[in-house]
């Protein structure tokens, strides 16, 4: 008569499964995460286009003297408190939007050389004669390169900020 019940071995085998099925579960769970922040990233980045479009019909461009952004001229982090006032605060002060719009981070400001910076900018020049803004973010679901941002009125914030997706509007 045989005894019924299970081995050591099988019941290793079975955890060794368990276990590699639990790590195979994380990783693809960390990746739908990822692809879920860099969806809202994408919606973000729109709605602040459409934000700043509304706000410059009504006030004028958000740039030099506008009072927003760094230095007062409409350029830089968009949510960071900087003096007079954020980018995000301009727009809320004036109606265009009613709550803050922030990337899934959290994040208001990162320092230089950091690639893995998740937050929002916005920079506004004059290319080929025409008043042009761009707001950028950094997708972390897709690959960085040094021309990410060529072109643009920020050209260096792809190697400086790991910025890799913009959208750029006239005003």
């Amino acid at each position: 008569m045989r005894n019924k019940g299970f081995t050591i071995v099988e019941l290793l085998i079975v955890i060794v499964v368990i276990g590699i099925l639990s790590s195979i579960s994380v990783v693809s769970y960390n990746g739908v995460q990822a692809n879920a922040r860099d969806t809202a990233r994408k919606s973000d980045v729109t709605a602040i286009a459409k934000a700043l479009q509304l706000y410059g019909g009504r006030y004028g461009p958000m740039t030099v003297g506008s009072g927003c952004g760094s230095g007062g001229n409409g350029n830089g982090w968009f949510n960071y408190e900087y003096s007079p006032s954020s980018m995000m605060r301009c727009l809320k002060d004036k109606g265009t939007v009613t709550s803050d719009i922030i990337d899934p981070s959290g994040t208001k400001n990162c320092g230089s050389g950091d690639l893995k910076c998740y937050t929002y900018m916005k920079y506004s020049c004059t290319l080929s004669g025409q008043p042009t803004t761009y707001v950028y973010a950094n997708l972390e679901t897709v690959g960085h390169t040094t021309t990410d941002t060529d072109g643009t009125c920020a050209s260096t914030i792809d190697t400086l900020y790991g910025m890799n997706f913009f959208v750029k509007f006239e005003e």
